[in-house]
């Protein structure tokens, strides 16, 4: 079942660039713009209107897309009946996660799930959540590993992997460490980030999801620190803030597979009982077969192991 077509179409509609719709689909530029042409020659009707270098649907192009992602779907479905049919399981995996998360989440699931499937292909896209996001809206990912506010209800099932804590980082020394609070039956004391104002902060840079959840939680209690340093890596800024050079934020999860010859201070700063789920998540439609099955299954085995 060939769909070559559509899936042309869907892809130029998702990237609105004939250049980035062209490296998507491994073709050159001039052959994807003959072959659009030709096929709205064919419909009698324009499915793009350009626009500098933009390619925008029209109102016959929404339509087309519209029942081209459900044909795409059901082709899709189609293939994986027929592996389920056959039990000749091959095809490919395609796995977004955090480029920190991959590190030490996703080897040993790998590893497991390829003697359980040798024929499927795992394919880990790492990068920031937003790069990510842009890789599943486009259909080139099938499985995605993100907090759940990065997750849209209305187009994602989720399945919640493990709950974890944000945690704020201080230097040994800092003064602020006597701020922080017991709480019976609690692994982490809590400190109020009120007392951050007018502190130096070793932030990650504003793309990446952890920058996100601080900038919302230091909005909420009002805090302007005094100087922001930014840094992509979070081991890095940890090492950062065991020197003394600011304080700073952490994932719960992180901070397990994290080893520096200084240590620094962790603390829970969410109040009420609140976690981050970090959840696998995929589209609504996509066909859910035995090995997608199988490795859903896995990666949240290996939540809880992880986290026990």
């Amino acid at each position: 079942m060939n769909l070559k077509e559509q899936q042309y179409v869907c892809v130029l509609a998702q990237c609105q660039n004939l250049t980035k719709a062209a490296q998507a689909l491994f073709i050159s530029q001039p052959a994807l713009s003959i072959y659009i042409n030709n096929l709205e020659s064919n419909l009698g009707v324009k499915l793009f209107e350009r626009i500098g270098k933009r390619f925008v649907l029209t109102y016959a192009g929404e339509r087309y897309v519209e029942t081209a992602e459900k044909m795409l779907a059901l082709k899709e479905g189609f293939d994986r009946d027929i592996q389920e049919i056959t039990g000749n399981y091959k095809g490919r995996l395609r796995i977004g996660i955090q480029t920190r998360r991959s590190t030490w989440f996703l080897p040993p699931v790998i590893a497991a799930y390829e003697k359980e499937f040798p024929h499927m292909d795992v394919i880990v896209m790492t990068g920031n959540m937003e790069y990510l996001k842009d890789k599943l809206h486009n259909y080139e990912l099938d499985l995605f590993l993100c907090n759940a506010a990065d997750a849209d209800p209305s187009t994602m099932t989720t399945h919640l992997i493990y709950k974890e804590q944000l945690l704020v980082a201080v230097p040994p020394d800092h003064p602020v460490n006597e701020k922080a609070v017991y709480v019976p039956g609690k692994r982490y004391r809590y400190l109020d980030l009120s007392y951050l104002q007018g502190e130096t902060l070793v932030l990650q840079q504003p793309g990446q999801s952890i920058r996100k959840d601080a900038h919302r939680l230091l909005k909420e209690k009002n805090v302007t620190p005094c100087r922001i340093r930014e840094l992509e890596s979070i081991e890095t800024a940890m090492q950062f803030v065991a020197e003394g050079l600011g304080i700073g934020f952490n994932r719960e999860g992180y901070t397990i597979n994290m080893s520096y010859n200084k240590t620094v201070n962790y603390y829970a700063i969410l109040s009420k009982e609140e976690t981050i789920d970090f959840v696998l998540a995929h589209r609504k439609n996509l066909p859910i077969d035995t090995p997608t099955q199988r490795m859903i299954d896995m990666l949240i085995e290996q939540g809880q192991r992880y986290y026990q």
